[in-house]
């Protein structure tokens, strides 16, 4: 049966046909209130307690497509719309109003239409409220609606009572939290006159610590002028006393550096004079062990030569070879005894200047 033969016939309604999933084309007036001027065409889905709208039939697949948008149903009212007082006159429209003041105008293209569609929200926001709903006549549904609509403005009405309470207790606590800040600002104010007294006071404290100090400097000064100056003098004298002793301290020192200086000269000396006789006494050795050799040489010639002549050698005829080798012989004497006598010189000098290098650094360092 269709919604018109049912409000005809005064018959009850198929309730379990009306709950399920309602779909089709609807107008809806523009900005979401009464006063819109622009009417769009828009395809309408009504599940449970919301009703959603696309811009055509090919944008609504299934429940988890995204809508165009969202009217809920929850404390609705449905009503006609008469639109003989308004510029936007469109038969057949109706509107969804809320208790917040939001309204959401329909327009339907025929009556019936119009009817199914304010019978189908009604019972859908009834039937998601009140399960009972199905077994309930029209007029019962509506009181029942009327009923929870009072209901929710006495909850509204509470709420609003409740919000002003709080409202009056916070503004309680706004004027205490505002006397706790004057309190504040009166504490701080007179902080900062104790800080600028104290810093006053410290200031004038150090002053006259300064000035106590200063004048008894000068009293110490006066009284003691005299001992000051003694004090001054023997401290100069001193001074002079110690300057001069470093002067002296200096010269020792540097007394001592040379003294050393020389004493390490005298060892280095002494060690290079023991080395020099060392090498005097191994040269007179080899000296004394050459000399002895040639004057063994020279004493067997003579030997040789004294035997020749005892022999009459003297008187024997030598040929030129052994003329020859006598007088190689006598050559080789002749130059043993200049090479003895080189030796003998070389030796004395030596002798000499190692005696007056010792008797130089022996000097020097009895100087010191």
């Amino acid at each position: 049966r269709t919604m018109a033969g049912a409000l005809e016939t005064g018959g009850e309604l198929d309730i379990a046909s009306l709950l399920q999933p309602r779909q089709g084309y609807l107008s809806k007036l523009g900005g979401g209130q009464e006063k819109g001027t622009k009417w769009n065409r828009r395809w309408f889905v009504l599940r449970d307690n919301v009703l959603m709208y696309f811009n055509s039939p090919k944008d609504f697949t299934s429940f988890r497509d995204k809508p165009s948008g969202v009217v809920l149903l929850e404390e609705c009212n449905v009503r006609t719309r008469d639109d003989r007082s308004t510029t936007t006159q469109r038969p057949f429209t109706f509107v969804i109003s809320h208790m917040n003041g939001e309204s959401v105008v329909l327009a339907a293209d025929s009556e019936n239409e119009m009817l199914e569609w304010m019978q189908a929200i009604r019972t859908s926001r009834m039937c998601v409220t009140d399960p009972d709903a199905l077994t309930m006549s029209e007029a019962r549904r509506r009181e029942t609606a009327e009923a929870e609509l009072d209901s929710a403005a006495a909850r509204r009405a509470a709420a609003d009572a409740e919000l002003a309470s709080i409202e009056r207790d916070l503004e309680a606590v706004q004027l205490e939290h505002h006397k706790m800040e004057l309190e504040k600002e009166k504490a701080e104010k007179e902080l900062k006159e104790l800080m600028a007294r104290f810093k006053l006071r410290k200031s004038l404290l150090h002053w006259r610590h300064r000035k106590l100090t200063l004048s008894f400097r000068a009293l110490i000064t006066i009284v003691f002028r005299d001992r000051i100056l003694a004090a001054q003098g023997a401290k100069a004298s001193a001074d002079l006393t110690a300057a001069m002793m470093k002067d002296e301290m200096d010269v020792a020192v540097a007394a001592r550096q040379k003294a050393e200086a020389a004493k390490r000269k005298s060892e280095e000396m002494l060690s290079k004079e023991l080395a020099l006789k060392k090498e005097l006494e191994t040269d007179s050795r080899e000296c004394e062990k050459l000399f002895s050799h040639e004057a063994g040489k020279q004493l067997a010639a003579e030997e040789e030569q004294a035997r020749l002549k005892g022999e009459g050698a003297d008187k024997i005829t030598l040929d030129s070879k052994e003329k020859e080798e006598v007088l190689a012989l006598a050559m080789q004497l002749a130059q043993f005894k200049a090479e003895s006598e080189v030796l003998q010189q070389q030796l004395k000098r030596k002798t000499g200047s190692t005696a007056q290098t010792h008797h130089g650094s022996t000097a020097s360092l009895g100087s010191s």
